[in-house]
């Protein structure tokens, strides 16, 4: 990918990501977790957990379950997809646009290509680059 070349955020597909992102996690059991009350003794200090393993199971299982079904909704109901993702995005009035699009990008490039997979377009042409192979230590 190139590098030296600026990132233009592609809004409708940061509008979606802002949707899918409120409906699988803003709206589920997460929303319990944030609305209790800060613990004062841990508050703030990240060497605490602040999230029990079983309440981030319940979190995680929720969010793959509401993705699965906005991916199978987008896959096999396209005309319908949108209207979800324009419903979705009643919650997101005021978030914040993507701001490391690339770095992720260029992260999840390189762990496909770790493992055999195509690299994907470029986020700054838009073009595809040849797959190389990478030799794994081990």
């Amino acid at each position: 990918m190139t590098k030296n070349r600026e990132l233009t955020v592609d809004q409708k597909l940061a509008r979606e990501a802002q949707s899918l992102v409120a409906m699988a996690f803003r709206n589920g059991p997460i929303e319990d977790v944030h609305a209790g009350m800060d613990c004062p003794t841990c508050s703030g200090r990240p060497e605490y957990s602040h999230i029990p393993q079983d309440e981030m199971k319940r979190i995680m299982k929720y969010a793959v379950d509401k993705l699965y079904a906005l991916l199978w909704i987008r896959e096999h109901c396209p005309d319908v997809y949108g209207h979800v993702v324009q419903a979705g995005n009643l919650y997101t009035h005021g978030w914040d646009l993507p701001e490391r699009s690339r770095e992720e990008i260029e992260l999840l490039a390189r762990f496909a290509e770790r493992f055999g997979g195509a690299t994907p377009a470029s986020p700054a042409t838009g073009k595809s680059k040849p797959t190389s192979s990478v030799s794994r230590k081990g």
